[in-house]
């Protein structure tokens, strides 16, 4: 992956990286109590309490210029000298997760993507022509002429790949439904040969991996009008753009197995969705999360940590915490639960957005979450609910204090779960690292995982 330097994240040698994993897990384990429970039950444990008085008062006298550069290196002389050590911590092991460009920044300005739908939103047209020149250089380097695309969806990817780079694709996706989409999609082009899209829920058992290793060894058509006839398919590279949560584990896994792909190239997203009997997946990781089980024995990997982890980063949720409506969404939510948990009420948060309109104030979102419910005109249920927030108001200035704590806890996940990804597959002697593709700030989960055997 020459060329690639700049824009690679956690550029560390093993003993390094060994290093990073034991003072990552400490400090994630130390400072548990900022994550370990959902945002909607910090009443039901007494999170926002637990903040130590002395941070709140650092925090509550920041501008919101200041606020916003917390997460990036701020440190006030004034401050209590454990705000600065943890702030101080966070900084020096978040930074790894951040490069000085991305692939986006040293690439030409990408072309108007011809076979992507104008309907399909900008950021994902965005997201796949950055990902696509990724998958046609990697292919380029190994003189790799197949793709494997897992989670391909209506094949918008393929299609790119394969008009931009000559590259023959299968897609597989878990969905039936997008599978024949994608067919249809692509029945007009002169090339739909080039592309074939198979239904499969990819997992790791040994079912998948016989089917993907048939798939791969078929005897497929591939003629079309373009001039990749003249490649033979041969090896692979597995792809995944936005593999969700254990997809990204089993893909690893799979990949490991399959001798017929030679290179993965996979932006995960979904962390919380790991299943935790598959992380940490490194013998590396295992070894330093096991010594901080020793210092902190009631801690471990958490769904709450890896949602944490899959949370928009710095850049791009950093001014949401200055709007009081982002303090107020959280905190207007905690008192529901609270209060439905206390009295034992059946309650099924609406699946809709909230709107602004019903942030106006905290009786017009209780009239309004409850619409539907029984209790909905129960004036003495809303009575309830207002003395609730009465009672607990004094706690609000610190719902944006808590979200930042978490958010200068957000690339520590992340390059826990990343590091361990990378290590997993060096202890197999393999060449593996992470590329950021795109400015964070646009859309977080910017980190590719590329893999090469040889």
């Amino acid at each position: 992956m020459d060329g690639l330097e700049k824009i690679s994240v956690f550029q560390i040698d093993d003993a390094s990286a060994a290093k990073y994993l034991k003072d990552v897990t400490q400090i994630l384990a130390e400072y548990a109590w900022i994550y370990n429970v959902r945002n909607t039950d910090i009443f039901l444990h007494n999170v926002l309490e637990n903040i130590p008085s002395s941070w709140c008062e650092a925090f509550d006298v920041l501008s919101e210029e200041d606020f916003c550069q917390l997460p990036f290196n701020l440190i006030k002389d004034d401050w209590p000298s454990s705000l600065s050590l943890f702030i101080s911590e966070c900084h020096q092991l978040g930074n790894l997760r951040f490069p000085q460009s991305t692939l986006q920044d040293i690439q030409k300005p990408a072309e108007k993507l011809n076979y992507v739908p104008e309907k399909v939103t900008s950021k994902k047209q965005f997201e796949i022509g950055i990902m696509a020149s990724l998958i046609g250089k990697v292919c380029q380097d190994l003189d790799c002429h197949l793709v494997l695309d897992v989670g391909s969806g209506l094949g918008y990817l393929d299609q790119v790949l394969h008009h931009s780079f000559n590259l023959k694709c299968i897609g597989l996706d878990s969905s039936l439904k997008y599978t024949m989409a994608a067919k249809d999609r692509i029945k007009n082009d002169s090339c739909q040969n080039s592309m074939h899209h198979r239904t499969l829920e990819v997992s790791h058992s040994e079912k998948c991996l016989k089917y993907i290793k048939s798939l791969l060894n078929e005897e497929h058509n591939w003629k079309c009008s373009c001039n990749c006839n003249k490649k033979t398919a041969g090896s692979a590279a597995m792809v995944g753009l936005h593999s969700c949560g254990n997809l990204t584990q089993d893909m690893m896994k799979l990949f490991c197995q399959l001798d017929e792909l030679v290179a993965l190239v996979c932006v995960g997203c979904c962390y919380n969705k790991i299943n935790l009997l598959d992380f940490p997946m490194s013998k590396t990781a295992q070894g330093a999360l096991k010594d901080t089980c020793i210092k902190f024995p009631e801690w471990r990997p958490c769904i709450s940590g890896l949602r944490v982890a899959a949370h928009g980063t710095r850049s791009h949720s950093v001014n949401a915490l200055t709007d009081s409506r982002t303090s107020k969404c959280v905190f207007y939510r905690a008192l529901m639960e609270y209060y439905i948990k206390k009295e034992n009420i059946t309650w099924q948060q609406p699946k809709r957005h909230i709107r602004k309109a019903d942030l106006l104030d905290f009786e017009t979102y209780c009239r309004s979450m409850l619409s539907s419910h029984p209790l909905s005109n129960d004036e003495t249920t809303l009575k309830n609910l207002n003395n609730l927030f009465d009672e607990k108001l004094h706690l609000f200035s610190r719902v944006k204090i808590l979200l930042v704590l978490q958010l200068l806890l957000q690339p520590l996940w992340e390059g826990f779960i990343t590091v361990d990804r990378i290590l997993y597959f060096r202890e197999k002697s393999m060449s593996a690292n992470v590329l950021a593709l795109w400015d964070d700030a646009k859309s977080s989960r910017n980190l590719a995982l590329c893999v090469y055997k040889r």
